[in-house]
């Protein structure tokens, strides 16, 4: 089942590679870009979509980054508690033996 999913990534890859040099192949128009800061004149169609892809990937990589810190930090401090918490509860349980004494005795 391994090499199957292996096989499917390797596959999924070459054809995304492909696609992608295909897509670069027949987009090489330059295109003038225009935003807030100034102007990009001559830039290749192809590259617009990449790079606004790119970046898309940057700015949800850093917050998502960031999240995922602070969930395992406080997934670290939560189970430090529940360590310290068994600690605790081992202590408090009766012996075995104070147990059937206690039956005996009421």
């Amino acid at each position: 089942m391994r090499w199957l999913r292996r096989l499917f990534v390797i596959g999924l890859f070459v054809g995304l590679l492909v696609g992608g040099w295909q897509f670069a192949g027949q987009n090489q128009q330059p295109v003038e870009i225009d935003y807030l800061a100034g102007q990009l004149p001559g830039v290749p169609l192809w590259q617009v979509p990449v790079v606004a892809g790119a970046l898309g990937v940057v700015v949800v990589f850093f917050p998502m980054t960031l999240s995922l810190m602070r969930a395992r930090l406080e997934g670290r401090r939560y189970r430090k508690a529940i360590r310290l918490l068994e600690k605790e509860l081992a202590g408090l349980r009766p012996e075995e033996g104070d147990e059937a004494e206690g039956i005996e005795k009421s």
